[in-house]
């Protein structure tokens, strides 16, 4: 009897790509994925996840999903597929070897997740406090790779995250600018309320007292 094909949950993609499962639910289905149900979990099939992955690829570039082509059926990287040699013309034995084939991509896929280093939860936070604080200006690519994931259908102005982000156009080039929202200031940042004015101490007048 033929092992089980492996599968990848939803959530294993969210922590994976550093997104929440709501932005991996909006992504399978723009890529039209019905994920298969096993007990509570939503679970993809390796050919899925594949295509999964590289559409998250697509994102992290700073394309839009529009020009995503899902007809494409280009290979994976390197780190994924094994470089295979070149082979002689395909005979009708060889066209058998095929699901074989995909099952080792598949497995090479599923082997480099698990093996990925955990993505900090935090990340995002702190890029996003370290871009306001420094009153850095991002591009729209750099932007995306603080988020996580791609900005499409973006206006000049969003509030998200606990952070403002505003949209600016310069020769012609698209940049950001993020700020705290009020309610996310850092405490040094806020003007202290109902404090009381320090008395000014009058001049030092030595041993001799005041006049």
């Amino acid at each position: 009897m033929e092992d089980a094909e492996p599968l990848v949950s939803q959530a294993e993609l969210a922590r994976h790509w550093g997104v929440t499962p709501r932005t991996v639910s909006r992504r399978l289905a723009f890529l039209g994925i019905t994920p298969l149900r096993r007990g509570r979990c939503r679970c993809l099939t390796p050919e899925q996840a594949a295509l999964a992955e590289r559409f998250h690829r697509h994102l992290n570039q700073g394309k839009d999903s529009s020009s995503f082509n899902l007809g494409s059926h280009d290979a994976l990287d390197a780190q994924v597929v094994p470089a295979r040699q070149p082979t002689p013309p395909i005979s009708g034995h060889d066209l058998e070897l095929a699901p074989q084939q995909l099952a080792t991509m598949a497995t090479a896929f599923l082997a480099r997740l698990t093996t990925l280093p955990q993505v900090d939860p935090l990340q995002r936070a702190r890029g996003l406090a370290e871009a306001a604080d420094a009153r850095l200006v991002l591009t729209t690519k750099e932007l995306t790779a603080v988020l996580g994931h791609g900005i499409t259908g973006w206006r000049d102005s969003r509030d998200d995250y606990g952070f403002h982000f505003t949209r600016h156009k310069q020769q012609g080039k698209v940049l950001w600018t993020v700020e705290r929202a009020p309610w996310a200031q850092s405490p040094r940042d806020r003007t202290p309320d109902n404090d009381d004015p320090v008395p000014a101490s009058g001049p030092f007048l030595g041993r001799m007292g005041r006049y």
